[in-house]
């Protein structure tokens, strides 16, 4: 087993900052993903491949992350410190059941950019409620393949070190841990670096932004970042996943 000190060397605890990223939508996804009760019509269809033609990498996706040691109270169920300077201590609720057998979390903030909404508002005068939905389906879909870059981040790592990863966690999406929490997350992240703010209602802009958590550890068995799915009662029927 390595020693923590070879780790500390390993795991380094800078902001880091990720822009300037290939994150393409292909025509064949975005028809995918568009859920109807009935056959998708040849005009539906035409009016999806256009929409994104017009739109296509307009998006500027961006990413901070950053690695610190973390520790769970002994004495608090649901208690949790990243061990930054100062601490940060995380009220994780059941949600601190996924992180028992981290030593160290990847703390991340990401956003698909501001560019897919502000495209929306100029032309709302002219456009239908179908080209907005589009618009917000592609902007979902540039989120979920940033998203998948960080958890790509955390499976490295933890390959390095011969652990494994946690499931994917997100203030408010994930029992237990309040949205409000997200305050205390992205006060660990130079979220100005990406251009995403956040309110006092501790949500944050652009609308298709995201902050999570993913812990790495040696009592983890997967290698693979999974979701929190299996403790949700619409696991079997959910058309999120």
């Amino acid at each position: 087993m390595m020693s923590y000190s070879i780790i500390d060397n390993l795991i380094n605890t800078e902001p880091h900052i990720l822009t300037d990223l290939n994150i393409e939508v292909d025509p064949e996804e975005l028809i995918e993903r568009i859920r109807t009760g009935t056959k998708k019509s040849d005009t539906l269809l035409a009016t999806a491949r256009d929409t994104l033609k017009k739109i296509n990498n307009i998006w500027n996706p961006g990413i901070t992350y950053r690695w610190f040691p973390f520790t769970q109270s002994e004495t608090e169920p649901g208690k949790s410190t990243v061990q930054s300077s100062p601490p940060v201590i995380l009220d994780l609720g059941h949600s601190a059941n996924f992180v028992k057998a981290a030593s160290h979390v990847l703390v991340a903030a990401y956003s698909a950019g501001n560019e897919i909404e502000e495209a929306t508002r100029k032309t709302s005068g002219n456009q239908t409620p179908l080209i907005s939905f589009l618009h917000d389906l592609i902007g979902l879909l540039v989120l979920e393949k940033t998203g998948k870059i960080i958890n790509t981040l955390a499976e490295q790592k933890a390959s390095e070190l011969g652990w494994g990863v946690s499931p994917f966690l997100s203030p408010g999406s994930v029992h237990g841990w309040k949205l409000e929490e997200q305050v205390k997350i992205c006060s660990l992240l130079p979220l100005s670096k990406i251009n995403i703010s956040i309110g006092d209602d501790a949500v944050l802009s652009p609308f298709k932004s995201l902050s999570c958590m993913i812990g790495i550890g040696t009592g983890y068995t997967s290698t693979r970042v999974g979701t929190t799915c299996q403790v949700c009662s619409k696991n079997n029927d959910c058309e999120m996943k």
